[in-house]
């Protein structure tokens, strides 16, 4: 499914995924949802990836059946693989899909339950880098508030603070340097959060972030 996301995203691919584009945006449950994708990069890209109803509704409209080709069906079992993991692992699923979407008391109801707060995905994100990743900064408090780390590192080495900072979510920046987030660390391309404020041209994040650094 993550391979059909990423040919959206690939020049090569362009011109013979324009047509069918086109009657995807004829479809107003896709067309929002698609355009989101196409100038959202990375970030839009998250928001849908463990989407499992949208990624199948856009895989079928993009005519991209399951055996396509060899890859494709590497990555059908893959994805098939990674779907019994996550049924086997309800806790996981619960916690990032709340944080995700905002549900503070769902959220708080799977922590109460016994849910790992710092439980990580197969990319290594936490529920508090989705959070701060989408704005949901009620979320992100109630996970804080859990002791919930506050600088968990993903596979790539960024921080919930690199993720707000690079998406702009200033209330979410201003929480976790509340509560110590640390603005000095780099990810795995030597980033700090107020490298990646500047070059997606955070500006207000930007100036919480260098007053947090010279104090």
């Amino acid at each position: 499914m993550s391979t059909m996301l990423e040919s959206l995203q690939n020049p090569a691919n362009k011109d013979q995924l324009d047509e069918r584009m086109a009657r995807i945006k004829e479809d107003p449950s896709l067309k929002p949802i698609l355009e989101e994708i196409e100038s959202g990069g990375p970030a839009a890209m998250m928001r849908y990836w463990n989407d499992q109803d949208v990624l199948k509704k856009l895989g079928e409209a993009m005519g991209m059946g399951l055996a396509v080709s060899g890859d494709a069906a590497t990555s059908t079992e893959k994805a098939g693989t990674e779907e019994a993991e996550e049924a086997g692992n309800d806790d996981e699923s619960i916690v990032h899909h709340t944080a995700s979407v905002g549900d503070v008391e769902g959220l708080k109801k799977a922590l109460e339950s016994g849910a790992n707060k710092d439980e990580e995905d197969s990319e290594g994100r936490t529920a508090l880098h989705f959070a701060c990743g989408y704005g949901e900064v009620k979320c992100a408090q109630a996970l804080l508030e859990a002791g919930a780390k506050v600088d968990a590192l993903d596979k790539n080495k960024n921080t919930a603070l690199h993720y707000a900072a690079g998406y702009g979510r200033k209330e979410c920046v201003a929480l976790l340097l509340e509560n110590g987030a640390a603005v000095t660390l780099q990810n795995l391309d030597g980033k700090t959060p107020i490298d990646v404020a500047k070059l997606n041209d955070q500006q207000d994040v930007l100036k919480l972030l260098e007053k947090d650094a010279f104090l």
